[in-house]
C-alpha cells in the first residue's frame, strides 16, 4: 500500500477506535484509552507498521501541543465556586497523594539506580520521575465520575484534585528538570529556582489573561473566536518558556481567568447582559474536538513506543503498583473526619490512573540535556498502562460499593431502639389482641421512649407517676390502665358492651360491668407495681 494511503487509513482507524473506545467506555466503565494503548502495541513492537524511529524525532513537537491542549481543557473548566467549595479538602488530597507519590517513587528509582537499571541516577532525578508520575488523569477521572452518578462531594473531590495534580506534575517536573540541568542541589537554591519560576509564569498569565478578557467580547460570535485563542495560548507557552517561568503554570492561569471570566467581572462589581464577557460554547465544543483527536494520537502513540529493555518496563510495572499503595495513605489523610462511605472511600482511592500529562512529561527530560533519560520514557509508560489496567479492573467494583445504599443503624451488630411510637411486639401480636369495644378509636399515644427511659430511672421503690383517675360518671373505662402523657386531651365516652354471665372476659384490659341502679362503675386504681388491675372474679378488687 502506497505509505500516503497507509497513513491515512491508520488515522481514520485511530479516530474510528477512539469514538468505539467512548461507547464501550459509557457501558462497561472500561477507560477507552485502553483500546487506544492496544492499537500502539499492535501497530509498534507486536508487528511493526509503525517503526519506534520514525517517532522519536516529532516528540517534542507533539508533546509541546498536547500540553497546551491538555491544560487548557482543564483549567477553562475549573469552576471558582468549586474551587472554593472544595478546594481545601480537595487540595488536602492533591497535595498528599502528590507528595506521597514523588517520594515512594523517588526512593524506588535509587534502589533500581543502585543495581544500575536506571544510569547516571540521582536522587533530585528520582524526584523529578516521581513528579512526571506524581498526579492522576483528569482526561481519565472525570468522565469516569460522570459515569458512576456517585455523590457530587465525591465527583467534585476526585475531578479537582485530578486537575490540580495535573498542574502540580506539570509545573514541578519543569522545575526539577531546571534544576538538574543548572546544578542547583542545595535546598535554597531549589527554592529560589521554583519560587522565581512559578512566579514569572502566575505573572504573566494573569496579565494574559486580563488583556484577553476584552477580546472575547469584541470576538462574540465570530466563527475565528477559537484559532484566534488557541493561537495566543502557543505564544503564551513561548513567552513564558522565553522569560524562564513556567510555561505550564502561565497556561493554567490564563486558562482559569478566561473560564471564569462571567464570575471573576461579578465579583469585581462589572457585568453586562447585553454582551456578557465569556468563553462561548462554540469555543469550549471545537477545543473539546482538537482534545479528542489529540488524546487519540497521544495513547496510540504510548504503545508505539513501548519497546525493550525489559528490565525498564518491569520497573515501570513495579512503580504502577507502588503507586497505588501510596494512594491508599493519602486517601486516609486527606478525607479524615468526613462523612464517605468505605464504597466512596474506594473510590477515590483507585481513581489514580495516570495519563496525558505523565506521557508528555516524560519525554521532556531528554529533550533539555538531562543525562541518563534517554529510555526514561518507556519507564513512565509502562507505569502508566499498568495505572490504567488496574482502575480499568478495579473500578467497576468500586463504584458498585460507592453507590449502594448504606445499610441503617443499628444492623452492623448494635442494635438500634425502636423508633418513637413504634411496637416492639411480635408480628402479628397487635392483630391477635382482642380490644375492648370503642377503646381502639380512643385509644392514647403510647408513651415516648425517652418517658419511658424516665419512669424506669426515676429512684428505687418510687412508682412512676400515673395521671389521676377520671372523675365519676364519666364513662372512661381506659384512665386507670393505660399509662398517658400528662397533657394528652380527654379520651371520648366509649360504648360499652355487656358480657353474658359467667362468660370468660378474653380482653387483657376488662370492661366493668354497670352497677344494679344503673350507675356507671367505678375503676379500680392502680397498682403500684402493675399498669392494669385484677381482673374480674379473682376475688380481688385491687383496692
Amino acid at each position: 500500500m502506497d505509505p500516503v494511503a497507509q497513513f491515512l487509513v491508520l488515522v481514520a482507524g485511530l479516530f474510528l477506535l477512539g469514538t468505539l473506545g467512548e461507547v464501550i467506555f459509557a457501558r462497561t466503565q472500561i477507560p477507552d484509552v485502553v483500546w487506544l494503548i492496544v492499537a500502539g502495541v499492535v501497530l509498534g513492537p507486536v508487528t511493526g507498521v509503525v517503526p519506534r524511529a520514525s517517532l522519536v524525532e516529532i516528540t517534542p513537537y507533539f508533546a509541546a501541543l498536547t500540553l497546551i491542549i491538555v491544560l487548557f481543557e482543564g483549567g477553562s473548566r475549573l469552576v471558582l465556586d468549586d474551587l472554593l467549595r472544595a478546594a481545601p479538602r480537595a487540595s488536602m488530597l492533591a497535595v498528599a497523594s502528590f507528595v506521597l507519590t514523588t517520594l515512594v517513587v523517588a526512593g524506588v528509582s535509587m534502589i533500581f539506580g543502585v543495581f544500575g537499571v536506571l544510569p547516571e541516577w540521582s536522587f533530585a532525578k528520582g524526584v523529578m520521575l516521581g513528579a512526571i508520575l506524581g498526579g492522576s488523569s483528569s482526561l481519565i477521572v472525570m468522565p469516569s465520575m460522570t459515569l458512576a452518578k456517585v455523590k457530587q462531594g465525591v465527583a467534585n473531590l476526585v475531578n479537582l484534585e485530578s486537575a490540580l495534580t495535573d498542574a502540580l506534575c506539570v509545573v514541578v517536573t519543569l522545575a526539577m528538570v531546571d534544576v538538574v540541568v543548572s546544578g542547583a542541589a542545595s535546598v535554597s537554591a531549589t527554592a529560589v529556582v521554583l519560587l522565581r519560576s512559578f512566579g514569572i509564569a502566575f505573572g504573566i498569565g494573569v496579565l494574559a489573561g486580563w488583556a484577553w478578557l476584552p477580546v472575547l467580547r469584541v470576538m462574540a460570535g465570530s466563527p475565528h473566536a477559537y484559532p484566534m485563542t488557541l493561537s495566543t495560548l502557543i505564544l503564551l507557552y513561548v513567552v513564558v518558556d522565553g522569560a524562564g517561568g513556567s510555561a505550564a503554570l502561565g497556561i493554567l492561569t490564563f486558562a482559569v481567568i478566561v473560564g471564569n471570566a462571567p464570575a471573576i467581572l461579578k465579583r469585581i462589581g462589572f457585568s453586562s447582559k447585553e454582551r456578557p464577557v465569556e468563553l462561548e460554547p462554540m469555543v469550549r465544543a471545537a477545543h473539546s474536538q482538537i482534545s479528542f483527536i489529540v488524546k487519540s494520537f497521544f495513547f496510540t502513540f504510548i504503545g508505539l513506543m513501548l519497546s525493550p529493555p525489559w528490565g525498564l518496563l518491569a520497573l515501570g510495572v513495579f512503580l504502577g503498583l507502588v503507586m497505588l499503595a501510596a494512594r491508599v495513605p493519602a486517601v486516609f489523610l486527606a478525607t479524615r473526619g468526613t462523612s464517605y462511605t468505605r464504597g466512596e472511600l474506594e473510590l477515590v482511592t483507585v481513581s489514580f490512573p495516570r495519563g496525558m500529562a505523565a506521557g508528555v512529561l516524560a519525554t521532556i527530560p531528554s529533550y533539555a540535556g538531562v543525562s541518563g533519560t534517554e529510555e526514561l520514557p518507556s519507564v513512565v509508560f509502562a507505569a502508566v498502562i499498568t495505572t490504567i489496567v488496574l482502575f480499568a479492573g478495579l473500578f467497576p467494583r468500586a463504584k458498585r460499593r460507592a453507590t449502594e445504599t448504606p445499610a441503617p443503624v443499628g444492623t452492623g451488630g448494635t442494635e438500634a431502639g425502636p423508633a418513637p411510637g413504634s411496637s416492639t411486639e411480635p408480628v402479628g401480636a397487635a392483630a391477635a389482641r382482642p380490644e375492648p369495644v370503642g377503646v381502639a378509636a380512643a385509644r392514647p399515644e403510647p408513651v415516648e421512649a425517652s418517658e419511658r427511659a424516665g419512669a424506669e430511672g426515676s429512684p428505687e421503690g418510687q412508682a412512676p407517676a400515673e395521671p389521676a383517675a377520671p372523675p365519676e360518671g364519666t364513662g372512661d373505662t381506659t384512665a386507670a390502665t393505660v399509662r398517658m402523657r400528662p397533657n394528652a386531651p380527654p379520651i371520648p365516652t366509649p360504648s360499652v358492651a355487656v358480657s353474658p354471665p359467667g362468660a370468660q372476659a378474653s380482653a387483657p384490659v376488662p370492661t366493668p360491668l354497670p352497677r344494679a341502679d344503673g350507675s356507671s362503675p367505678v375503676p379500680p386504681p392502680p397498682t403500684p407495681q402493675t399498669e392494669r388491675s385484677s381482673s374480674p372474679g379473682s376475688g380481688h378488687d385491687g383496692r
